[in-house]
């Protein structure tokens, strides 16, 4: 009765260690997709949408913003501006700017639609070929 019991055990173990194999290779298939590549369209209808109200999104003169708050133009060509300064607000927004919670994709591409708004092409781009790290390292004001 007991090498049943053992059998029973040792084939339990296998189909166990067969079924976790096949949930890990499925999860690391999904994990390790691609995410979509940032998109300036993307991003300027997100800063359409959130940052309208306090920020001119294009210098058409169109929305009254709050004196003293920066363009998006003059964000993407802050001296020393980098796409991680930027996501770093976004993550963890100074007052008054709220705090919109938006996905590392949708910053993406809010920083992607900035680097359309760059005047000086011989400056580093914003996003690097990997992008900015996902979390802070030192949260930083633009």
């Amino acid at each position: 009765m007991f090498r049943s019991v053992r059998l029973h055990i040792s084939l339990g173990s296998l189909a166990f260690c067969v079924i976790a194999s096949l949930v890990a290779a499925t999860w690391v298939d999904v994990w390790a997709e691609e995410a979509p590549a940032p998109s300036p369209e993307k991003g300027r209808a997100l800063a359409e949408r959130f940052c309208n109200g306090c920020h001119l999104i294009d210098d058409n003169g169109s929305v009254t913003v709050p004196v003293g708050v920066p363009t998006f133009r003059a964000i993407a060509n802050q001296p020393g501006q980098t796409g991680q300064r930027i996501m770093n607000v976004l993550i963890k927004p100074h007052p008054p700017m709220p705090d919109i919670h938006l996905s590392n994709n949708e910053m993406l591409d809010i920083v992607s639609y900035l680097e359309t708004l760059r005047t000086d092409k011989a400056s580093p781009p914003l996003l690097s070929p990997k992008g900015p790290s996902p979390k802070p390292e030192y949260p930083e004001h633009s």
